[in-house]
């Protein structure tokens, strides 16, 4: 009986535990239902109060940057009294985020087609914001009664263009393989008009290219490269790029014995060895071109008692231009005086 009881008492525990679980399970699974049905709530709440927020109209001001476009042919505006303007306006909360989102707010373009320019006091010019109030109402997208500039006026400088031609010179960073360098360059065009203020353009000779960077050239190559404005808001080029030809040889290295040249030494002297080796970098183009007669080694006797030295250095007054790095072997001679 005593076991009878026991077993009775373990089948009732075995079966009733099932049934707290699932009682647990149903809650969590409630208050999982609950938790989404308040999120749910919220972004409803939130969605809605932003809607009515994004209705709203408000009164705002923003700085805006000025931009002239179109102006007066043969004019150039050299500078800005006024570069910025602050707008007030009132719009609603969906165009300002419009507004915002492709910024619009950063800037303000002024056609100066649309507009009376007017002469004002020291050679400087102005435009009535009244004027360009609607314009900018329609590029807001607000009533332009409810639109107003804290400036009534807008000052700039405006100049006559004038014109020159300067030649342009390439400024080059250029690194070669072994046994290639540069053999030239071409630049095309050559010279380019400049337009701007004569008080500018009196004080420019030339212009520069951007530095142009290549490594490891070994063969010709053409290159587009900007022309280095000096004064990008006061003067305009035209073209504003040239084309560089960069002629790329191969070169070689070449000797030549050359005698030392001591004519113009008093007193006479002699030297040993009385011809001296001329080693040298030359393009192949123009290997067959080199001839000891275009060189020119002579002595250094500056501030040198000849009778007190045993040896001279030689140096070398002139070359073929065609050639480089060049070297006297040897560099120093012996002498005798003969007179």
């Amino acid at each position: 009986m005593t076991v009878l009881l026991i077993f009775t008492a373990s089948k009732k525990i075995t079966l009733r535990m099932p049934q707290r679980n699932d009682e647990n399970t149903k809650r969590e699974a409630g208050r999982k239902k609950d938790h989404l049905i308040f999120f749910i709530c919220l972004l409803l709440a939130a969605s809605f109060w932003m809607l009515i927020k994004m209705s709203d109209v408000y009164s705002v001001s923003y700085r805006m940057k000025i931009k002239y476009t179109h102006l007066p042919k043969g004019r150039l505006i050299t500078a800005l009294k006024d570069s910025s303007a602050t707008v007030h306006f009132k719009s609603n909360g969906y165009n300002l985020l419009y507004l915002i989102l492709h910024r619009q707010l950063d800037s303000l373009k002024i056609d100066l087609r649309e507009c009376e320019i007017k002469r004002g006091p020291d050679n400087a010019y102005f435009i009535n914001t009244a004027n360009i109030r609607e314009s900018t109402a329609q590029k807001l997208g607000v009533n332009d009664r409810d639109l107003e500039f804290s400036k009534s006026r807008l000052y700039f400088t405006l100049e006559r263009l004038h014109r020159t031609r300067l030649k342009v010179f390439a400024v080059l960073d250029l690194g070669f393989k072994s046994q290639f360098r540069l053999y030239g360059y071409k630049i095309e065009p050559k010279e380019v008009t400049v337009y701007g203020p004569k008080k500018i353009l009196d004080t420019l000779k030339t212009l520069r290219t951007v530095t142009v960077h290549r490594e490891n050239l070994e063969q010709n190559q053409t290159v587009m490269a900007d022309i280095k404005n000096p004064f990008p808001g006061m003067l305009k080029l035209f073209p504003s790029k040239v084309k560089i030809l960069l002629n790329v040889e191969k070169y070689t290295e070449g000797t030549i014995q050359v005698p030392v040249d001591v004519s113009g030494i008093k007193p006479t002297i002699r030297t040993f060895p009385a011809t001296v080796t001329i080693n040298f970098n030359v393009f192949i183009r123009d290997y067959e071109k080199v001839h000891p007669g275009q060189f020119k080694v002579v002595p250094d006797i500056k501030n040198i008692d000849l009778r007190t030295v045993k040896k001279l250095r030689l140096q070398m007054i002139s070359q073929p231009k065609d050639i480089s790095n060049a070297r006297i072997v040897p560099p120093e001679v012996e002498f005798i005086i003969v007179n």
